[in-house]
C-alpha cells in the first residue's frame, strides 16, 4: 500500500465513512461484532469515549487519521484481540492493561469473582487471607482487593512478565499495596509454610491440549499457550491446585476455581477424591455455561 490510493480507506471522506468501511472489512474477515470493533479502535485512536465518537463522525478523514486507523484495522483483520491492540480492557469495575504476556480477562471470569464475593463480603468473618493463583493481569486479585479492602490478598504467577502487568494494573487502579504479588507456580512460593489461606481462588489452564488449535484465532494464535493448556484432559492444573489445598487451605476455608463448560463432573470427582471438601457448588456464566466451582474445606 505504498500508493495512497491503495489505502483501505481511500474512498472515505469522513470518520463515519471510515467506520462503515472498517465494519464491512471486519465482517468479511469473520471478526465478531464488526461494528463494535470498528468503533472501539477509532475511539482508541481519537482518545474519545462513545459520546465523543458520535460527535466526530462528520469530521474529515485526514490522511494521517486514515494511516493510523488502517494500522489498527489490519491487526484486527488478522484476528489480534482488540484488548492487545489498544492495550487495555475492562473487567468487573477495573480498567486493566493487558499484553500478550497475559490472558485477556473475560466476563466469564466475573462469575468466579461473584462467587468469591459472596464469601468475602460477610462482615462477621473479619480479615481473611486470600490467594489468587496464576493471577495473570491481576484481574481477580485486584477485583477482590478493591471490593473487600479488609482482607489480605496475595497473587502468584509463574511468569515474571505477567507480574509486571499485574503490578502495573494495581498502580493503574490505585490498589498498590493492597495485593502482594509473588512469583511461583501455584502454591510453590508458600511451601514449608503452615496452612495460611482462608480463600484460594484461581482461573488455571483448563483447555485440553488438542482443543486449543480449534479455538478462535484470537485465543489460539495470540494468547499465551501456558495460560491455556491444561494437558491432555484439561485437568492437570485443576488437580494440582485441589491437591495443594490439603496443605495450604485452612480448615473451614474456601476453594474457588474456573473450569471448562464440560468439566463439572470431572472436577466434582477431583474434589471428592481429595476427601477434604464439602458444600460443593457450581456456577454458570452469563451465557448459561458451567464455569466455576466453590467448595469448602471441612473443619
Amino acid at each position: 500500500m505504498n500508493n495512497p490510493s491503495d489505502s483501505l480507506f481511500a474512498s472515505s471522506v469522513t470518520v463515519g465513512e471510515m467506520l462503515t468501511e472498517a465494519a464491512c472489512l471486519f465482517e468479511r474477515a469473520g471478526v465478531d461484532a464488526p461494528v463494535l470493533a470498528a468503533d472501539l479502535l477509532m475511539m482508541h485512536l481519537l482518545d474519545v469515549r462513545r459520546a465523543g465518537l458520535l460527535l466526530r463522525k462528520n469530521d474529515t478523514a485526514t490522511a494521517v487519521l486514515k494511516k493510523g486507523y488502517e494500522s489498527l484495522v489490519v491487526r484486527r483483520i488478522g484476528r489480534e484481540p482488540i484488548a492487545y491492540i489498544i492495550g487495555s480492557t475492562g473487567f468487573w469495575d477495573l480498567d486493566l492493561g493487558v499484553s500478550p504476556h497475559v490472558l485477556v480477562p473475560r466476563p466469564d471470569t466475573e462469575t468466579l469473582v461473584e462467587a468469591a464475593l459472596e464469601i468475602l463480603m460477610k462482615k462477621e468473618l473479619g480479615s481473611l487471607r486470600v490467594v489468587d493463583l496464576g493471577t495473570g493481569s491481576g484481574a481477580i486479585a485486584l477485583s477482590l482487593a478493591k471490593a473487600c479492602p479488609q482482607h489480605v490478598v496475595y497473587a502468584t504467577d509463574r511468569s515474571a512478565d505477567a507480574l509486571v502487568v499485574a503490578r502495573e494494573n494495581a498502580r493503574r487502579n490505585n490498589l498498590l499495596g493492597q495485593v502482594t504479588f509473588v512469583q511461583g507456580v501455584w502454591f510453590s512460593p508458600f511451601d514449608g509454610v503452615a496452612p495460611m489461606f482462608d480463600v484460594v481462588i484461581s482461573n488455571p489452564p483448563y483447555i485440553p491440549t488438542a482443543d486449543i488449535e480449534a479455538l478462535d484465532p484470537e485465543v489460539a494464535v495470540f494468547e499465551p499457550r501456558l495460560a491455556l493448556d491444561g494437558d491432555a484432559d484439561g485437568l492437570r492444573d485443576l488437580s494440582m491446585i485441589i491437591s495443594g489445598c490439603r496443605v495450604h487451605l485452612k480448615p473451614g476455608g474456601w476453594l474457588l476455581l474456573e473450569m471448562g463448560w464440560d468439566q463439572r463432573e470431572a472436577v466434582r470427582g477431583l474434589l471428592n477424591a481429595e476427601g477434604i471438601f464439602e458444600s460443593i457448588q457450581f456456577f454458570d456464566d452469563y451465557a448459561g455455561n458451567n464455569r466455576a466451582v466453590r467448595a469448602r474445606r471441612r473443619i
